[in-house]
C-alpha cells in the first residue's frame, strides 16, 4: 500500500504541474544532455538525479547515464543507462595508494579501456536513435558529478577527456560542467581518510581548471589494440565547476545533502539545456557565458569555482492529494458508522423474513420430507413376551424386554438423518447471503451496521433475537425431557392392546401382544418425535448463532482493516506534512477536511445522501475488502479524482489556496488574519533565506562575489512578480524562468568568483591530507603531487590585508595581489602534460611545454601565471 500511495501522490503532483497547456515545450530539451556520475560514492546521487529528471523533462529518456563504479544503480535501469566499471574498482584494499594507482591501472588495462570506448559509442548512437526528442543534435551538454572523497575521481581526466573526443566526433559543440560534491559532516569512522581525499581532489580540480591546463593521452582503443591519442587544453577541463557541499554558507546542515544537491544539479541542468518555447516570456534570462565571465576576474588564470542554493515555497501536492484520501476515507468510515441508527429490530427482521414462524415452516419441510420414523418402527422385532410379564414392568423395562437396544438405536438413526437433511437444505447459509445482499451490500446499512447487529451484546440485534428464540425453545426441550423421564416410570399395565395415541390411551381388558408393543412405541416414541422437533429447531438456531457469530468476526476484521487503512494514511500524509516546510504545510488537514466536506455536500444536493456507496463509485465496501486492501485504496483514489479533484477549489491560484489555508482557522474579521501582503513578504524572504549557497567560504579572502538569481514559476503570479521586485533592490541579476500556472515559486541561487582555498572544506582538510601525506599515503598521479607549501608573497599579502582590513573593494585587493605575483614571477602551478604512456612532465613556461608535447601549438600570450595549490 506505501508503493501504491507513493504513485497516487506522485500522479497528483504531474497532473497538477501538466495542467498548462504549454508546459512540455518549455520543458522540452533543446540538445542531448549526459549525465556522467564518477564513483560508487555517487551511486545515490544518480538514483535521486534519475527520478528527479523523470519529473522534470517532457522527454526524459532523453536523458543518457553513465555510471562509472561498481554494481548497478537501482531505479535507473532502462536504456539511456550506461554502466562501466573502472578496473581495481571493488579491490582497494590499499588505501595508501589506490587512488593514485587508478589512471595508470586504466591505461595498463587495454580490455577496460576498449570496453569503455564501446560504451561512449553505443551512448552516442542512442542518442542519435532518440534524436526527434531535441530541438537541435548540433551540441551535446555533459553533466559530471562525484563525489570529492571518492578514489575514483582520480580518473577524471581521462574520462571527460575522452568522452569529450568520442561526443566531438558526432557533435560540432561539446561542453562539460563538473559537479562536485562534498560532504563535511564528520559523522562517520573514516571522515579524516574522507577529508584528505577530498582535498587531493581539489588541488587536482584547481589544476584541470587552470587556463594553461594540458592532457594528452592515448585513450581511444581500437579492436585490434591500435591507441589513438586524445588531447585537451590549454583551457580549463570543466566550463563550470560547481562546489555543491552539504553545509551551506550559513553553517546548516542538510539532512539529506545527496537529495539537496541532485535537485541543484536538475536545475542548472535545466538551464543550461531546455528548449526555449516560441513566445516565451523572457525575464532576464539565464546567460552561461555572462555568468562564466562575471564571476572570473579579468585576465585570471588561476581556478574559480561557482556553488548554488535551490529553495522552494511550494504547495505541498503530495501532502493535499493524500489529505484528501484520509477525509474521503474518514467519510466513508462516518458513514457507515451512522447508518442503520434507526432501524428496530422488528424492520430488521422483516427485510431478512426471519421469524419464530419462519423456523418452524423450515423445520417441518424438513421433516416431512423423511418417513414417520414412528410409523417405521413399528416394523421392528420384538421379543415374544406374555402380556402378564408386561404388566409386572415400566415403560422403559418393558421397551428394553421387548427391543433392547435396537429401538432406540433405530430412532436414533432416523434423527442423524433429519439432522443431515437440515444441513443439506444450507438454511443457515442461505440466511447468511440473505444478510450479505440485503444488509451488507445496501448502502442504507453497510458492514459497520451489520457487525453491530451480529454483535452479541447488541440488545436488539439479529443475534440476541435467534439467541432468545432458542433460549425459550430449551426451555420447552428441557420440559418435554423431564415428562419423558416421567413417562418411562409408567407401568405398562395401562397399555391397551389395541394401537392408540399418546394421552388417554390407558385401558382395561386384554389384547394381543401386537397392539401391546404398537401402544407401547407410540407412547415413548411419538413423545420422542415432538422432543425431537424441538431438537431440529434448537439444531438450526446454533447453526444460525454460529453463522452469526462467523459472520461479525468477518466483519470486525474488515473494520480493523479500516482502521488499519486510516492509519497509514495519517501516517503518510502526517510524513508528507512534514516534508513541507513550516508555512507551506500549515493547516492542510483542517483546510482539505473542510473542502472535501464542501464538495460532498454539493454533491449530496445533486446526487441525493450516501451517492457514494453507489455502482459507479465506491459501490460496497466489504466487496472490495475481499479482493484486498488495494482494491478499495483504488477505488478510493477512483473517485476522488473523478468527483473532487474535479472540483475548482483544487484548480486554485498558488497564492490564494495559501492565503485560504493560512487562514482556515482565523475569522477573516480578526486582526491576527495573515494578509495577501504579509504572506507574499514571508514567502519571499523565505526563498531568499533558504537558497543559501551550498558552499562555506572563507569570507575574509573571497573577494570577487557574482550572484545571480532565477525564479522557476508562472511569470504572472503576483508572487513571483513580489519577489522580482524585491530583488531589484539588491545588486545581483534577478530572472524568471517561466514555467506556466503551478504548484510553487522554486529560487535558484548562483554564486561564483571563490577560489580553492576560499573552501572551508579545504581549509579545514589540509592538515588531514598533510598527515596522511607524511605518513607515506599517496593521492596523486605521479608527477602530479603538489609543490611544497610554501605561500606566495601574494598570497601571505592578502592575508594580512585580509586580517587588518576586510572591506577591500574586491577589485583593488584583487589586482593587488596580481601585480605583486607578478612582480616577483612566482610559479606555483606545477602544470604537467600527460604523455600517450600516462606519464606527467612538469612544464616550467609555455614554450617548454609545448616542446615537451612536441607540437608547435603556443599558449596563449594573455595568460597570467598562477599556482594550482594557492
Amino acid at each position: 500500500m506505501k508503493e501504491r500511495l507513493a504513485a497516487f501522490a506522485d500522479a497528483y503532483v504531474q497532473r497538477m504541474d501538466s495542467a498548462d497547456p504549454g508546459a512540455e515545450e518549455r520543458r522540452g530539451l533543446h540538445h542531448p544532455l549526459v549525465v556522467l556520475v564518477v564513483g560508487d560514492r555517487s551511486k545515490a546521487a544518480l538514483e535521486r538525479l534519475y527520478e528527479l529528471n523523470r519529473m522534470q523533462w517532457t522527454h526524459p529518456d532523453g536523458v543518457m547515464y553513465i555510471y562509472i563504479g561498481s554494481g548497478e544503480p537501482e531505479g535507473a535501469a532502462g536504456s539511456e543507462t550506461f554502466c562501466w566499471q573502472p578496473p581495481g574498482a571493488g579491490e582497494r584494499e590499499n588505501k595508501s595508494s589506490a587512488r593514485s594507482l587508478l589512471p595508470q591501472a586504466l591505461m595498463d588495462n587495454g580490455d577496460k579501456l576498449q570496453e569503455l570506448n564501446l560504451l561512449l559509442r553505443r551512448m552516442v548512437g542512442r542518442i542519435g536513435e532518440k534524436g526527434r526528442l531535441y530541438g537541435s543534435l548540433m551540441q551535446v551538454h555533459v553533466a559530471v558529478v562525484t563525489r570529492a572523497d571518492d578514489p575514483a575521481n582520480a580518473l577524471l581526466p581521462e574520462l571527460t577527456v575522452l568522452m569529450k573526443s568520442v561526443l566531438g566526433e558526432s557533435f560540432r559543440s561539446v561542453s562539460a560542467d563538473l559537479f562536485t560534491l562534498l560532504r563535511e559532516k564528520q559523522s562517520q569512522s573514516d571522515y579524516a581518510y574522507d577529508a584528505a581525499l577530498g582535498v587531493a581532489f581539489l588541488q587536482e580540480l584547481d589544476r584541470m581548471q587552470h587556463r594553461t591546463f594540458r592532457f594528452e593521452a592515448g585513450l581511444q582503443l581500437t579492436h585490434d589494440g591500435l591507441r589513438l591519442p586524445v588531447s585537451h587544453g590549454p583551457s580549463p577541463l570543466f566550463d563550470t565547476a560547481y562546489v555543491l557541499g552539504d553545509k551551506d554558507e550559513r553553517g546548516l546542515f542538510a539532512e539529506d545533502d545527496t537529495a539537496v544537491c541532485s535537485r541543484i544539479v536538475c536545475r542548472l541542468s535545466f538551464l543550461r539545456c531546455r528548449q526555449n518555447a516560441d513566445g516565451e516570456i523572457r525575464l532576464n534570462p539565464y546567460n552561461h557565458q555572462l555568468f562564466r565571465q562575471n564571476m572570473m576576474p579579468p585576465g585570471a588564470a588561476e581556478a574559480y569555482y561557482a556553488s548554488a542554493g535551490l529553495a522552494e515555497v511550494t504547495r505541498p501536492d503530495r501532502a493535499i492529494a493524500l489529505t484528501v484520501l484520509l477525509a474521503l476515507h474518514r467519510r466513508m468510515m462516518r458513514l457507515l458508522q451512522d447508518n442503520g441508527g434507526d432501524t428496530g429490530q422488528r424492520e430488521l427482521l422483516e427485510t431478512l423474513g426471519l421469524d419464530p414462524g419462519q423456523i418452524d415452516v423450515l423445520v417441518q419441510g424438513v421433516t416431512e420430507r423423511y418417513p414417520d420414523p414412528v410409523e417405521e418402527m413399528q416394523g421392528l422385532l420384538y421379543e415374544p413376551l406374555s402380556p402378564g410379564e408386561l404388566r409386572r414392568k415400566t415403560l422403559r423395562q418393558a421397551e428394553n424386554a421387548l427391543f433392547g437396544s435396537n429401538a432406540r438405536d433405530f430412532f436414533e438413526r432416523q434423527r442423524e438423518r433429519l439432522k443431515e437433511g437440515l444441513s443439506a437444505g444450507g438454511p443457515a447459509e442461505r440466511l447468511r447471503q440473505a444478510i450479505w445482499q440485503r444488509l451488507v451490500e445496501d448502502p442504507r446499512y453497510g458492514l459497520w451496521a451489520v457487525y453491530r447487529w451480529t454483535s452479541p451484546d447488541e440488545r436488539y440485534g439479529l443475534t440476541s433475537a435467534v439467541r432468545e428464540w432458542r433460549l425459550e425453545n430449551d426451555r420447552r426441550l428441557a420440559a418435554g425431557r423431564d415428562e419423558l423421564e416421567a413417562l418411562y416410570e409408567e407401568s405398562a399395565d395401562g397399555l391397551p392392546a389395541a394401537r392408540g395415541g399418546m394421552f388417554g390411551l390407558f385401558g382395561g381388558g386384554k389384547s394381543g401382544l401386537k397392539g401391546t408393543v404398537s401402544a407401547l412405541l407410540d407412547r415413548i416414541y411419538g413423545w420422542k418425535r415432538e422432543l425431537l422437533v424441538l431438537e431440529l429447531k434448537r439444531e438450526l438456531l446454533l447453526r444460525y448463532e454460529h453463522m452469526l457469530e462467523e459472520l461479525n468476526s468477518r466483519l470486525k476484521r474488515y473494520i480493523d482493516r479500516l482502521t488499519t487503512i486510516d492509519k497509514r494514511l495519517q501516517d503518510a500524509c502526517r510524513l508528507r506534512i512534514l516534508e513541507a516546510s513550516g508555512e507551506m504545510g500549515r493547516n492542510v488537514e483542517d483546510y482539505y477536511t473542510q473542502v472535501v466536506d464542501r464538495i460532498a455536500a454539493e454533491l449530496e444536493s445533486r446526487w441525493g445522501a450516501r451517492f457514494e456507496f453507489g455502482e459507479r463509485r465506491i459501490g460496497s465496501v466489504a466487496a472490495l475488502l475481499e479482493q484486498g486492501d488495494d482494491a478499495y485504496i483504488n477505488r478510493l483514489i477512483q473517485i476522488a479524482e473523478q468527483d473532487w479533484f474535479a472540483h475548482p477549489l483544487f484548480h486554485q491560484p498558488f497564492e490564494q489556496e495559501l492565503l485560504e489555508r493560512a487562514n482556515v482557522t482565523v475569522s477573516y474579521d480578526n486582526r491576527q488574519a495573515l494578509t495577501k501582503e504579509e504572506l507574499y513578504r514571508d514567502l519571499s524572504a523565505a526563498l531568499d533565506q533558504e537558497s543559501a549557497v551550498r558552499a562555506d567560504v572563507y569570507r575574509f579572502t573571497h573577494r570577487h562575489r557574482h550572484e545571480e538569481s532565477y525564479l522557476f514559476g508562472d511569470a504572472h503570479s503576483e508572487l513571483v512578480k513580489y519577489a522580482l521586485e524585491a530583488a531589484e533592490q539588491t545588486d545581483s541579476k534577478a530572472g524568471c524562468v517561466h514555467e506556466g500556472p503551478s504548484s510553487g515559486v522554486e529560487k535558484l541561487r548562483l554564486m561564483g568568483g571563490f577560489r580553492r582555498d576560499d573552501l572551508m572544506a579545504y581549509r579545514n582538510g589540509q592538515r588531514f591530507y598533510d598527515t596522511y601525506a607524511a605518513s607515506g599515503y599517496t593521492f596523486h598521479r605521479p608527477g602530479w603531487e603538489p609543490a611544497a607549501a610554501k605561500p606566495s608573497a601574494g598570497l601571505e599579502l592578502e592575508r594580512k590585508s585580509a586580517l587588518s582590513d576586510d572591506r577591500i573593494p574586491a577589485s583593488q585587493g584583487q589586482a593587488g595581489i596580481q601585480d605583486l605575483a607578478s612582480a616577483i614571477n612566482t610559479r606555483t602551478g606545477n602544470l604537467g602534460t600527460h604523455q600517450p604512456d600516462g606519464h606527467i612532465a612538469e612544464t616550467t613556461s609555455s614554450a617548454s611545454a609545448n616542446k615537451h608535447l612536441g607540437t608547435g601549438t603556443p599558449e596563449s600570450t594573455d595568460q597570467t601565471e598562477g599556482g594550482d595549490d594557492r
